[in-house]
Order: structure tokens, then C-alpha cells, then sequence
């Protein structure tokens, strides 16, 4: 029987809330899924980077497109070129140690050990010594798609479980799009990684939706982003 003076949708969201604050101030990694346009992955971005209003310290992460695709990822009124904001991008890396190693670096671990130091680099690049407070440190890696086309899933998964590891001690929130459909078998092979899983959808009329996959609570309902 419900508590007295609490409504069923209370009941329903109250363990939902709990479960997600309680993700938030431990540090949490979550995954994106669904197959839709690039268009609803940045909206998805924005809002998982966090409020303009809110102190945050946000790090982009490409491991395929342009730079000058920052932005549109950013929440309204945030740019690439503020100062709490990084950009590390992974065909640069590749590129830079490719020339400094005056070969072709074929080595997959190699190539994603330098991604990998890239992005502490600029997490540390944050730090002013007083560390970070729950969840304000936000990461977004767009996407998972191109590295597991690029290098074999142990050495993906490797990589991930190191940067995981890296936003949780920072107490931070970092989300990883892997823009396929949520039931394909690349999302099994890559979210045992992560703390929760988040699906996308887009349907006319309703526009871009998501879900939520939270272990110990189940899965949400679609809810408009």
C-alpha cells in the first residue's frame, strides 16, 4: 500500500532521483546509445555538459570530427574558447606522434594511451589545486563508434575503464556516444564499462527523446531532452 500523502508517479521517481544523485557525487561514467542524427547527440551533449549557469569544467573529446563542431556541443551561451572549456581531439594526437616518431604508429595501445594522457592532461589542466566538486567536472567522447572500427574492442575497452577511472576520482560525470542502436551487440560489448547507460530516440512529432538503463533501478520511461 503507497504512503500516505505521496502519489504514485513520487513513489516511482523518488528511488530514480536517488539512484542518479547518489551517481553524481560518487562520480559516474554513463554511455549513449541510439541511432540518430548528429543533430540530437549534440542537444544530448549540451545537456549532459551541464548548465551555463552552473561552475563547470568541460572537456570535448573527438575522435573524428572538427574542431569547428565544438560549439554546437557546447550549452547555449558556452564556448570552445572559454576558459573553463577543453577540446582534445584524437586525430591530432595520432598525427602529432606519427611525426615525432618519424613512422606509421600502427600500435593500437600506443595510439590510445596518448589519447588517453591527453585528456588527464586536460582534466589536470582544471585543477588550480583545490580539485573538483562532485559532478562539475563534465566529459563527453564523441564517439566510441569511430574506435571500435579503429582498434580492437579489449584495447577499447582498456582505454575506457583507464578514463572511467580518471573522471571517478575527480567526482565527475563523463558520457561516451556510441551512436547505435541500443540492442546491438557492439553496446554489449562496451557497457559492462559503465555506470549507466543512456538511450536516444527521435519521432516525429515529439522530437529527440531519451531513456535511462540504471542498474538497481530498471529502465524510464521516454522523456522529451
Amino acid at each position: 500500500m503507497r504512503a500516505e500523502g505521496r502519489s504514485r508517479g513520487e513513489e516511482s521517481v523518488d528511488p530514480l532521483r536517488g539512484k542518479l544523485m547518489q551517481l553524481k557525487s560518487r562520480g559516474c561514467n554513463l554511455l549513449v546509445t541510439g541511432a540518430v542524427s548528429e543533430s540530437v547527440t549534440a542537444r544530448a551533449t549540451q545537456r549532459l555538459l551541464g548548465s551555463p549557469v552552473e561552475d563547470r569544467k568541460r572537456l570535448v573529446t573527438l575522435t573524428e570530427a572538427p574542431t569547428r563542431g565544438v560549439d554546437a556541443r557546447l550549452p547555449i551561451g558556452v564556448s570552445a574558447d572559454d576558459a573553463d572549456v577543453r577540446v582534445v581531439e584524437r586525430r591530432r594526437a595520432d598525427r602529432s606522434t606519427a611525426e615525432r616518431a618519424g613512422h606509421d604508429v600502427s600500435d593500437g595501445d600506443t595510439e590510445l594511451r596518448r589519447l588517453e594522457r591527453d585528456i588527464s592532461r586536460a582534466i589536470d589542466s582544471f585543477d588550480d589545486g583545490s580539485g573538483f566538486a562532485p559532478s562539475e567536472l563534465r566529459l563527453s567522447v564523441d564517439s566510441l563508434g569511430t574506435l571500435s572500427e579503429t582498434y580492437e574492442t579489449p584495447q577499447v575497452c582498456g582505454f575506457l575503464r583507464r578514463v572511467c577511472d580518471v573522471v571517478e576520482d575527480r567526482k565527475g560525470m563523463g558520457h561516451y556516444h556510441l551512436s547505435l542502436p541500443d540492442d546491438s551487440p557492439r553496446v554489449d560489448q562496451f557497457e559492462h564499462v559503465f555506470d549507466a547507460r543512456i538511450e536516444l530516440r527521435q519521432r516525429e512529432p515529439y522530437g529527440p527523446e531519451q531513456r535511462w538503463h540504471v542498474p538497481g533501478y530498471g529502465t524510464t520511461g521516454w522523456i522529451q531532452i
